[in-house]
């Protein structure tokens, strides 16, 4: 369930009273991620799409790197065990980072580490149409039912570079609804390297690192970047795309792929 009805008092200052009405809020709850019998981690996060969330989870922080790891993956409620092939070193993976992920930060690298993650410059054929990028976003708009009815989620999207719509997630972390679309598109068997990720959410360094490890070239947000996002992005020849808002856009690294 993305949201729940609750009971509100709503106070109106031209009235100067109370009022009881019904409304709506987004759902949120503590999923425990446990890798071959072990805690990894607990991900606070809307309690849909939880095995693409935890698929995602475990491709955008390094943890796989193809679905050829997954053994298998079973949901229950508020508990995830994921088994991977061979033995994982839990203390490796969590080391200088929170067993637990809030809804408002990631547990990505800083900038200065990107060369020491070995990751590759992402690549991309062609060019892509402003237009086209405009379009992504609208369709992520209309998409966001849970943002309009609730006020209280991200969401995101992933799209080929030609425009044609892959999977849609939301989320009340926007790094949770990247990861649940990442994960939807490993479980899909995506070739991310001819993909646009596109978000609701500011563009931050951990986000823009999710994108890098799976390969997706173009980043692009209704909201804007920071500068932690725009150094990845550019270390990582990833076109950052933000403010994507009314018929403009704001083009932040390599800008040459975005044509009008």
């Amino acid at each position: 369930m993305s949201s729940i009805e609750v009971r509100v008092r709503r106070f109106e200052l031209d009235s100067g009273g109370f009022q009881e009405r019904d409304d709506r809020i987004a759902a949120d709850a503590a999923i425990c991620v446990f890798i071959n019998g072990e805690l990894f981690r607990t991900l606070l996060a809307s309690p849909v799409m939880i095995e693409e969330l935890v698929v995602g989870h475990l491709r955008g922080e390094g943890v796989i790197e193809s679905r050829d790891e997954l053994v298998s993956v079973e949901v229950t409620p508020l508990k995830v065990h994921v088994e991977l092939k061979g033995e994982v070193d839990l203390k490796r993976l969590t080391m200088g980072k929170v067993d637990l992920i809030t809804t408002a930060c990631g547990a990505a690298a800083s900038p200065s580490e990107l060369r020491g993650l070995g990751l590759s410059v992402a690549s991309m054929e062609g060019s892509i149409e402003a237009e086209s990028v405009w379009l992504m976003a609208r369709e992520l708009n209309l998409r966001s039912g849970t943002y309009r009815e609730t006020g209280g989620t991200h969401a995101a999207m992933l799209f080929s570079l030609g425009g044609d719509p892959l999977f849609f997630g939301e989320d009340v972390g926007r790094h949770n609804a990247v990861d649940k679309v990442v994960g939807a598109g490993v479980l899909g068997g995506v070739e991310f390297g001819g993909c646009v990720l596109v978000s609701s959410g500011r563009l931050s360094g951990e986000i823009v690192l999710k994108a890098a490890r799976v390969g997706v070239p173009v980043v692009v947000s209704v909201a804007g970047p920071l500068e932690s996002g725009i150094r990845i992005a550019e270390s990582a020849g990833i076109t950052l795309v933000g403010f994507v808002r009314g018929r403009r856009l704001n083009v932040y690294t390599h800008e040459e792929r975005v044509v009008g």
